[in-house]
């Protein structure tokens, strides 16, 4: 006989207690038995490693502001800012070659696949490209849309651009776009999807949304705080987590509930998790004091999933950052690169 426990199969044998047996021994036997079952169900949970993270700096040729920064891979990325420019490095951040699309300020990038990829900015700003970024057409937008802070697409057809007042979605690859309202009307700054069906989307006075359709529907989410969110990420199905204006808010339930981590920093504009136990968040560190002060950039990590939080004041580079993978980004800083690692 046997049965099945989370992917273990356990044989059970039948104990017959002997004729002579005391009921003490047999309690201890199976106690045993429970105490052995337990210690092979708990081995699952060994595979997480505590990590750390290291960054290296990159000497760069780029010197212009980039307010957006997307990797698509290791050696690849793109750049936006608000002077209406496009830049894109193939050599790790080491070289990049500019390109003027509009007067606009430009804001998010997202590659659906190594040649098609959009972006989006201010005053009904869209472009698309379908050859890696050698060229790039401008999209039609329905309306004058005054901001436009985020773009993603589920694939080549299916994608969202999200910022103030208008909330867009394309089924056609950007061709055209119709508007669409989450439940609650405010300036939204992110949206990302986990998968084919499920997405998020937040923005001021913590309002977080989620959709499990595609888009077609939208519901707004249990968080406690109200703070603005800036940034959010999702390790798996289950696990995210959102930071900004306040306290870094997760969740563990799939995003339909979010808790305050009450040890965690404020003024966060980036957030990256390699794994449920290890992140980063980049935002502010101290400010330096008088009329004419400035406030410091700062890295967070944390190893046990946002129960405590380590800081590093006054780093070289700051919030704008990407991580086309799991343990490996880069973050922006003056006249350089910053390659960042969890080992």
């Amino acid at each position: 006989m046997g049965f099945y426990d989370n992917g273990i199969v356990f044989a059970v044998t039948r104990l017959t207690m002997p004729k002579h047996s005391t009921m003490r021994n047999f309690n201890l036997l199976l106690v045993l038995l429970f105490l052995e079952v337990l210690a092979l169900s708990c081995k699952k949970d060994d595979k997480i490693q505590i990590l750390s993270y290291k960054y290296d700096q990159i000497n760069s040729n780029l010197n212009e502001s980039i307010s957006y920064i997307r990797f698509i891979d290791s050696n690849t990325g793109f750049g936006v800012n608000y002077s209406g420019k496009v830049f894109k490095t193939i050599d790790k951040g080491v070289n990049w070659q500019s390109n003027s699309l509009t007067d606009f300020p430009l804001k998010s990038i997202y590659f659906v696949n190594k040649n098609i990829g959009f972006i989006v900015g201010d005053h009904s700003s869209a472009f698309k490209t379908i050859n890696d970024g050698v060229s790039w057409t401008e999209l039609t937008l329905p309306d004058e849309v005054p901001e436009i802070n985020s773009v993603y697409f589920i694939n080549e057809n299916i994608g969202f651009a999200v910022g103030l007042s208008f909330q867009l979605k394309t089924t056609n690859g950007g061709a055209k776009w119709n508007n669409f309202e989450f439940p609650v009307n405010c300036l939204m700054t992110k949206v990302l999807f986990i998968n084919s069906q499920t997405g998020f989307a937040a923005g001021l006075s913590g309002n977080i949304f989620k959709t499990t359709d595609q888009g077609k529907t939208w519901s707004q989410t249990d968080n406690i705080s109200d703070g603005h969110i800036y940034d959010f990420c999702f390790v798996n199905g289950n696990t995210g987590y959102a930071a900004g204006q306040k306290e870094i808010v997760k969740t563990e339930d799939g995003g339909n509930t979010w808790n305050i981590l009450t040890n965690s920093p404020l003024e966060i504009y980036f957030i990256h998790f390699a794994d449920i136990l290890n992140g980063i968040a980049i935002g502010k560190g101290h400010y330096t004091g008088g009329d004419w002060g400035l406030w410091t950039s700062a890295i967070y990590s944390t190893s046990d999933g946002g129960v405590t939080w380590k800081m590093e004041d006054n780093i070289n580079f700051g919030s704008v950052a990407s991580f086309p993978s799991g343990r490996s980004g880069y973050a922006l800083g003056m006249n350089s690169i910053y390659k960042i690692t969890f080992e």
